[in-house]
């Protein structure tokens, strides 16, 4: 899925998107969530953690 939007963190002075990376213990990547910048790290953490324990419908 591609993720086009952007937007502005003011609190990190951050134009654009944020990345929130899912590792294993070995520091392989299982998953990478790309949102804007105007979602916070907790909502994007979150989300992230419930779309790979299979809880959301998002893919």
């Amino acid at each position: 899925m591609i993720c086009t939007d952007v937007g502005f963190d003011p609190g990190k002075e951050i134009h654009g998107r944020k990345r929130f990376i899912t590792v294993d213990l070995l520091g392989l990547i299982l998953r990478v969530l790309v949102t804007s910048a105007s979602v916070p790290e907790p909502a994007g953490a979150k989300l992230n953690v419930h779309v790979l324990a299979g809880l959301s419908d998002e893919r």
